[in-house]
C-alpha cells in the first residue's frame, strides 16, 4: 500500500509540473509591469513625403516601452503605422490625395497603456498615382496606340487600359503591374476609326485614380498571312532541325508549343553568335512590328531560360537578287556573309533585347514575368526603309548563352494593301 500510495503521490507531482509548464507557455508578450501610462514622445519631425510622410522622434528613457503607434484616417478608414521600440523613425504611405491628414502618435508600454498623443497635421507632397497619372502620353500606332509613362517613385502600379469597341463601349484591355521607373504599353488590333482610350491606376493600398480618357485615330495595319512564310537559306543561316522541329514551326500558329510544336536548333552544327536566320513573309509590305513567343514549356520552365533568345537584330530586304542561297544546312565561309558586308544591302528594322521585367536573377520568375512571357514580346520596326518582304534575324545571345536556338512563334504585322 505504501508503494502504491508514493507511485500515486510522485505521478500527482508530474501531473501539477506539467500543468504549470503549460499555463507558463501560454502566456504571450511581455508581462505587463504597471498600468501608468509611459510618457510621451518629443522632438517630433514629419517631413512630406509623395503620398506620405517620414516621421522622426525620440522616445523616452524608460524601460516598459512595447512600440510606437501612428494613427490616422484617409478615406474614411482609419490606419495604423506601427514601429518597433528599436527604432526612431516610422513611414507613412498611400495617401492619394494632397489634403491635410492628421496624425496621432503615442508610446504604448507592455500592457498597451499608451501615452499622451502627440498631434500634428501635415500635407503629402504629390502622390505617386498622381505623377504616373499625370504622366500619360498616347500616341497613335499601327493597330491601336502606345502609352508611355513614368514612374520615379517606383511605386507599384496597377494600370488598366481600356478602349471603346464599335458600339461605344468601354471594354478592359490589360492590366499591368509594373515598379519600374518608366513603362511603355502598346494597345493593338484596332482598325482605322477615332476611338477613346482610357487609363486608371490602382495601388497596394486600395486607392484607385481618377480616369484619364484620350481620342485616337490608329493606323491601318493588319497581321500577314502565315500560310504565305517560307524558309530562306541564305549563306551562313542557321535552319538546322534538332528532333525533327524545323523553323517552319515558328509560324504554325501555335504561340506557345509543346514540345514538338517549336523550333529547335541543332547544337553542335557548328554555328556561334551572331547567329542568324531569314524567312519570306510572302508578300511586299511596309513591315510595323513583330511579336515574338519564346519557348514556354510545362509550367513556363523554359521562360528567361535555356536556347530563347535575349538580344538581336532584325533586318530587311525588298528583294533577294544580289544574294546566292546555299544549302539548308551549310556553314559560311563567305566573307560577304562573315565580315558583315551583306548589311550594306539590307535595312535594320529594329535592334531588339527582350528584358525581364521585375530584374529577378535566372531561374526566378515573378508572375509579372510570366504574364510578359506569354503575352510574347513586341517590337516595333523603322518606318523610313520602305517596303520589305525577307526579314533576317541576327541572333547576338541566348538567355543561356548557348549555341542553339529555339522558339515558339512569331507574328509580323504590317501594310500590304497595293
Amino acid at each position: 500500500m505504501k508503494r502504491i500510495a508514493f507511485i500515486s503521490a510522485v505521478l500527482s507531482a508530474l501531473l501539477m509540473a506539467v500543468l504549470l509548464h503549460s499555463c507558463e507557455e501560454e502566456r504571450v508578450g511581455q508581462t505587463p509591469t504597471n498600468r501608468t501610462p509611459p510618457s510621451p514622445l518629443t522632438n517630433v519631425v514629419i517631413e512630406p513625403t509623395y503620398g506620405g510622410a517620414f516621421v522622426t522622434y525620440s522616445l523616452p528613457n524608460e524601460v516598459d516601452i512595447s512600440h510606437v503607434r501612428c494613427e490616422f484616417v484617409f478615406n474614411n478608414r482609419k490606419r495604423n503605422v506601427l514601429s518597433s521600440v528599436f527604432n526612431n523613425s516610422l513611414e507613412i504611405e498611400g495617401i492619394s490625395q494632397e489634403i491635410p491628414i492628421e496624425l496621432k502618435l503615442t508610446v504604448v508600454n507592455g500592457s498597451g497603456i499608451e501615452s499622451v498623443p502627440h498631434i500634428e497635421t501635415f500635407t503629402p507632397l504629390e502622390p505617386p498615382m498622381s505623377f504616373i497619372l499625370n504622366s500619360f502620353r498616347v500616341y497613335e500606332a499601327f493597330g491601336g496606340v502606345t502609352v508611355t509613362w513614368e514612374n520615379p517613385t517606383r511605386m507599384l502600379a496597377g494600370i488598366s487600359f481600356l478602349a471603346t469597341n464599335d458600339d461605344g463601349e468601354f471594354e478592359l484591355q490589360d492590366i499591368v503591374y509594373s515598379t519600374l521607373p518608366t513603362g511603355v504599353k502598346s494597345l493593338r488590333g484596332f482598325n482605322t476609326d477615332r476611338r477613346t482610350f482610357a487609363i486608371s491606376i490602382t495601388d497596394r493600398f486600395e486607392n484607385e485614380s481618377d480616369t484619364v480618357k484620350f481620342e485616337r485615330e490608329p493606323w491601318y495595319e493588319a497581321m500577314l498571312d502565315k500560310s504565305n512564310f517560307l524558309r530562306v537559306s541564305l549563306t551562313g543561316d542557321n535552319n538546322t532541325s534538332h528532333d525533327n522541329r524545323p523553323i517552319e514551326h515558328i509560324w504554325n500558329g501555335i504561340l506557345h508549343g509543346a514540345h514538338y510544336e517549336i523550333w529547335h536548333t541543332v547544337a553542335d552544327a557548328g554555328f556561334i553568335p551572331p547567329q542568324t536566320f531569314t524567312i519570306d513573309v510572302g508578300t511586299l509590305a511596309q513591315l510595323t512590328r513583330i511579336v515574338v513567343y519564346n519557348r514556354s514549356g510545362d509550367n513556363d520552365m523554359y521562360a528567361y531560360g535555356q536556347h530563347n533568345l535575349r538580344s538581336f537584330d532584325i533586318w530587311g530586304s525588298d528583294n533577294l537578287q544580289h544574294f546566292t542561297q546555299s544549302g539548308q544546312h551549310q556553314v559560311s565561309t563567305d566573307p560577304y556573309w562573315n565580315d558583315g558586308s551583306w548589311r550594306q544591302d539590307w535595312h535594320l528594322l529594329a535592334e531588339c533585347e527582350i528584358i525581364k521585367p521585375s530584374g529577378s536573377p535566372p531561374g526566378t520568375n515573378t508572375p509579372e514575368d510570366i504574364a510578359a512571357h506569354r503575352a510574347g514580346f513586341e517590337f516595333d520596326f523603322r518606318q523610313d526603309v520602305g517596303k520589305m518582304r525577307y526579314i533576317r534575324f541576327v541572333v547576338h545571345e541566348t538567355w543561356a548563352r548557348t549555341a542553339a536556338l529555339h522558339i515558339s512563334e512569331i507574328s509580323v504585322f504590317g501594310d500590304d494593301r497595293e
